[in-house]
């Protein structure tokens, strides 16, 4: 265990680097030292092969139990259904390629089972390297994790890292494992930083999901904190300030006490209806990627989900989920949020999301190449498998499928086709379904934009994708720091983008909702009533904020202020006079409640 340093501290220093998960918090730092697990390598005789054999399988065996406990845990902790992250750990373990091949190993090659499983580990890493996409390079943490695990118990020198650390403490570490960030609010910690990682990584996800503020990529921390330092840690901004001064610490303890103020507050109206001062009524929805969000969900007062991203049910594993676990992750979301709808978005795989048991060629770029809506019809064993769970599951609650990245109308014909393939294959079954459920596509393409009054004849909704939309027109890569700048969703084609896509569902009567982050963004929000959309669907901590100004504002005046809007020719001309106006319009204790 890290003891605490003696030192004088040192002088303030921030750190920036990426906001993982929101929250601000203060606490001593425990600097998370993973004990290195030495790798045994040596040669074995044929009768020492079953024997090896045998070691290789219980170490197996005992790394799945240690998943079920903590898995077991976390749910009499938390009060959650199991994350489904540290259930795929478990899938992994009894993954063919990966158990096969190393006791391939020790059979051909007479090495030890360390050796051999080490082998093997570093093979699928390699795989991930030559893919080259973010989201792969960071799924090599999660296998050296499972790894370390597996030696650790075939070297007898199993522990948990987490066992000594006091509450309260604030965890520096290289890198943590999605495993160790579900156990953290079990262990009391305040919140944690880190050297590795990323928006997507599944750590990033699970401190969201169990709102941990937590701070990733930063630079070198390790190196400069040592046990014992005071953190204080903003998860918004991606900062973290070693032993801020007497003046830092009254500064962000005010502005957590504000925040919590204003949140508490902001909480006590989620009953009231999302209603404008003239009447005009919005539903407020929530995006989801895990299962344990919905009680924050519902907590916030989201009147349904808008966006399930089922393709986190795909990731980290080396075979697809089964039927009936896509089955019983819909079937928790329907019964969990009824008696409102679940928006169900099919696989969104593809570019820098392909599921390990597919080799696909490296794509020069794969934001435009197989993903999405093309790789479920390239896949339709794949695809059919998901909808028809869906389809079982919809009988649970009130169901709508959505078809993302759609680019033209025979897509859609294509994937109805399937699903009524299905459909035909459960009647002949006997097995009941919603005969009805809607059926709708995202608009996040211009060519979809564009189509959008045939696509409306085709489908029961739209739900305007605009964080891809905004991207694809103006052809800028957002996450690029050198174009970052060019990402501006008030330029006059967005905004004429989406006028026409939500006059194309109002002419044939079906409903029009967004999706991207402009859902969920103050300054946004005037302009999105504006244009009549009846639905928008954001992070649930947004939620309370965006009721409150839409409570505050009448609908006339967002009309107006679009209709003004849509006359200037400048996006800089447009951001600051929807600034102004929106400041003019609503009131000023709304403003500071929504955080504008």
């Amino acid at each position: 265990m890290p003891k605490p340093s003696s030192k004088k501290k040192l002088k303030s220093v921030h750190i920036r680097g990426i906001a993982a998960a929101a929250g601000i918090t203060r606490g001593p730092a425990y600097l998370l030292e993973r004990t290195h697990v030495p790798l045994p390598r040596y040669w074995i005789s044929n009768k020492e092969l079953n024997t090896e054999i045998a070691r290789f399988k219980a170490a197996l065996e005992k790394t799945r139990e240690e998943f079920v406990k903590i898995i077991d845990r976390l749910c009499k902790y938390e009060g959650n259904a199991q994350i489904h992250i540290l259930d795929s750990y478990k899938m992994i373990l009894q993954d063919e390629m990966l158990v096969e091949k190393a006791l391939n190993s020790i059979r051909t090659e007479r090495i030890n089972a360390e050796w051999a499983l080490q082998k093997t580990l570093d093979g699928f890493k390699q795989v991930f390297t030559q893919v080259g996409a973010e989201y792969f390079r960071e799924r090599q943490s999660d296998l050296d994790y499972i790894g370390d695990r597996i030696l650790k118990n075939l070297t007898g020198r199993s522990e948990d890292p987490l066992q000594n650390v006091p509450p309260h403490s604030i965890i520096v570490a290289h890198d943590l494992s999605p495993a160790d960030t579900a156990q953290l609010s079990k262990f009391r910690v305040g919140g944690f930083v880190t050297e590795m990682g990323g928006k997507t990584s599944h750590t990033a996800i699970v401190a969201r999901a169990m709102q941990i503020p937590a701070v990733v990529a930063c630079r070198n921390i390790t190196g400069r904190v040592t046990t014992g330092d005071t953190i204080m840690v903003d998860g918004a901004q991606g900062l973290a300030i070693v032993n801020p001064t007497a003046a830092e610490v009254k500064k962000y303890d005010l502005a957590k006490r504000h925040d919590l103020n204003l949140e508490r507050r902001l909480l006590k109206e989620i009953h009231l209806p999302t209603e404008t001062q003239d009447g005009f009524r919005i539903h407020l929805v929530a995006n989801m990627e895990l299962t344990q969000e919905i009680d924050s969900i519902k907590a916030h007062g989201a009147e349904g989900i808008g966006l399930y991203r089922t393709e986190f049910l795909f990731l980290n594993r080396p075979t697809p989920p089964s039927e009936e676990e896509h089955f019983e992750s819909y079937q928790k979301v329907l019964k969990s949020i009824y008696p409102h709808y679940a928006t169900i978005r099919t696989l969104d795989l593809g570019g820098d999301k392909l599921p390990a048991q597919h080799r696909f060629e490296k794509e020069v770029n794969p934001a435009l190449g197989l993903r999405a809506i093309r790789y479920s019809l390239k896949e339709p064993e794949v695809f059919k498998t998901q909808i028809k769970a869906l389809l079982r599951a919809s009988v649970h609650g009130k169901l709508k499928i959505m078809f993302p990245m759609i680019s033209s109308l025979w897509e859609v014909l294509q994937a109805k086709q399937i699903l009524n393939e299905v459909k035909r294959e459960l009647d002949r079954e006997g097995t009941e379904y919603d005969p009805h459920v809607k059926v709708g596509v995202m608009i996040e393409i211009p060519s979809a934009a564009m189509i959008a009054d045939d696509l409306a004849k085709e489908v029961d909704f739209f739900s305007i994708g605009t964080n891809d939309l905004i991207q694809y027109t103006l052809a800028i890569d957002r996450a690029n720091e050198n174009v970052a700048y060019l990402y501006r969703p008030l330029h006059p084609a967005v905004l004429r983008m989406i006028k026409q896509v939500v006059e194309a569902a109002q002419q044939e009567r079906i409903d029009v909702s967004v999706c991207g982050e402009m859902a969920g963004e103050p300054i946004f929000i005037m302009i999105l009533l504006g244009l009549g959309l009846t639905e928008l669907s954001m992070n649930a901590v947004s939620i309370p904020r965006v009721k409150r100004i839409i409570r505050a504002v009448r609908f006339k005046d967002a009309r107006s202020l679009l209709e003004r809007t849509l006359e200037l020719k400048n996006e800089a001309e447009i951001e600051n006079f929807v600034k102004r106006e929106t400041r003019r319009l609503i009131p000023p204790e709304s403003l500071e409640m929504s955080g504008f």
